[in-house]
């Protein structure tokens, strides 16, 4: 039985995704696709161009000490806001991140792939702000199901995409592409179960990193931000009947903030637990017979 992987958002904690992927591999049970958003649509897009789980350990392990040279805070755009704000002008700063370094830093590890080339049937989810609609941008187009409000697309760069499902509002730059404005994912497909399988796949395992999230002790505008679309999404998951056949709830480090890179281990072993501790009945559910090598075609970049 073939089974896909939908990967939510969560900041910092969508490391707790690879934990996921290292214990599954581990079992020799191999999603044939996936899906993720936000954060989960970073660790979705890199392991299905071809990173295996032990790889995506590695970069983890790298961002632990490494990961703040990625923010490109807009210093020229924030001394600007603060007179337009008083005088009353119109305020520039479409957000406190440029997300340059983080999208050349994603574009070093998917060589420029665009999202048709990738073998594996993989939908990453953004926001269009312009439209108000999903940008499902996925592997392939045939035989995908059209959805209310959704625009199915195959013709973007993986690292670009990457870079827009990443985007949360007001701390990264909206990714600007052509007429789309995109934004964090997880704005409109938290979780992308329901893209998955209209996408083709039915048999979903569900990895939800964003329910236990709190607000950290420490408060600044941009844990408000993320806290707040976090509560909101949880509010709106509650409305939205999805159609995965197991959920994972990982139990991540309390106060786990959006950018603290320090926490990601434990994040990650967070996951690779919570599924090691649900195996037997993952096993049972996507595993008769299963062959535990179908993904041979998976080439990097």
């Amino acid at each position: 039985m073939s089974f896909g992987l939908a990967l939510s958002g969560g900041g910092i904690r969508g490391a707790a995704h690879v934990g996921v992927l290292l214990a599954l591999e581990e079992a020799g049970m191999v999603p044939d696709s996936i899906a993720g958003a936000s954060a989960g649509g970073i660790v979705a897009g890199l392991y299905a161009a071809g990173y295996s789980a032990h790889e995506l350990r590695g970069i983890v392990q790298e961002l632990v000490g490494g990961g703040r040279s990625l923010l490109d805070p807009d210093y020229l755009g924030l001394l600007r806001a603060v007179p337009q704000l008083l005088t009353g002008r119109e305020v520039k700063l479409s957000g406190f991140l440029k997300g340059n370094r983080l999208e050349d830093y994603l574009c070093g590890l998917t060589g420029g792939k665009m999202m048709r080339d990738l073998n594996m049937l993989t939908v990453i989810p953004c926001a269009d702000l312009t439209s108000g609609l999903t940008i499902a941008c996925t592997s392939h187009l045939r035989g995908v199901q059209q959805m209310e409000r959704v625009r199915w697309s195959s013709g973007l760069r993986i690292c670009e995409v990457l870079r827009a499902t990443s985007a949360v509002p007001a701390v990264f730059r909206p990714k600007l592409i052509g007429d789309l404005c995109l934004v964090d994912g997880g704005v409109t497909d938290v979780l992308p179960v329901n893209l998955l399988i209209a996408a083709g796949e039915p048999n979903v395992l569900a990895v939800d990193v964003g329910k236990e999230y709190r607000m950290p002790e420490q408060i600044n505008i941009w844990e408000v931000a993320t806290h707040s679309l976090s509560v909101m999404q949880e509010r709106l998951q509650e409305c939205v009947a999805h159609g995965e056949k197991l959920q994972l709830i990982p139990h991540l480090p309390d106060h786990t903030r959006l950018l603290d890179f320090g926490k990601m281990e434990a994040c990650m072993e967070a996951g690779y637990e919570e599924t090691k501790r649900k195996m037997p009945e993952i096993k049972r559910l996507f595993s008769p017979s299963y062959p535990g090598s179908r993904r041979v075609f998976r080439t990097r970049p």
